[in-house]
């Protein structure tokens, strides 16, 4: 068994190169800023505008963000891949994830010393939390055996919305940037994409150790 299908491993590589580019790009452009920049000013200002009245209801859907919230969603995969017998996607569910908020917190936040209120705020941490987790369960219904594409399709559609939800919310309540929001996701899928990789590179070389023994 594998996380990714052989067709998915060249795109896979693409979206990590891609991550980068895209987190160590913004992390030049907003080093020591503590103000928007234009793109922000654009893409805040519209949101505000459209969703400037739905700002409590916003924040509280904002709770599925909340770190407990993650870590209970990624604990139910974790034991439900250990009593399946699936080691590579239970090492998914807890490297992927953390990684990636050990990276936006220990590294990039305080690397690139952007501020929204005071507060560090490249990549968001929140979109972050959410996105990687989203993003192993997208890697799971990837590689999902009986589902039909009807099915598929609507869990995509699903993880999409939920984060797309908690981006908006943390905009338009101010707690973020746009520009923090897209840093987050791209780290997340990056860094979930990297570790789906490894993970995968690994079971290779056991399986190809265990048949030459």
């Amino acid at each position: 068994m594998r996380l990714l299908p052989p067709q998915a491993r060249r795109p896979a590589v693409g979206l990590v190169v891609l991550s980068v580019v895209v987190v160590a790009l913004g992390a030049a452009l907003y080093h020591g800023e503590r103000r928007a920049g234009r793109l922000d000013d654009a893409v805040d200002d519209w949101l505000f505008t459209i969703f400037g009245r739905d700002r409590a209801p916003l924040y509280q859907l904002l709770h599925v963000a909340d770190l407990p919230v993650v870590i209970a969603v990624l604990a139910v995969v974790l034991v439900a891949a250990l009593m399946r017998g699936r080691p590579d996607i239970a090492a998914l569910a807890v490297i992927g994830p953390l990684a990636a908020i050990g990276l936006t917190e220990a590294v990039l936040k305080p690397l690139v010393q952007r501020r929204y209120n005071f507060f560090l705020s490249y990549p968001s941490g929140h979109t972050v939390g959410t996105l990687s987790e989203c993003a192993v369960l997208g890697v799971i219904l990837l590689g999902a055996a009986g589902l039909t594409l009807a099915l598929r399709v609507a869990m995509g559609v699903l993880l999409l919305a939920v984060c797309g939800t908690v981006m908006l919310a943390l905009i338009v309540d101010g707690f973020h940037y746009f520009t923090d929001t897209v840093a987050g996701v791209f780290l997340s899928v990056g860094v979930v994409a990297l570790t789906a990789l490894a993970v995968d590179a690994v079971t290779r070389r056991r399986v190809g150790a265990a048949a030459q023994g």
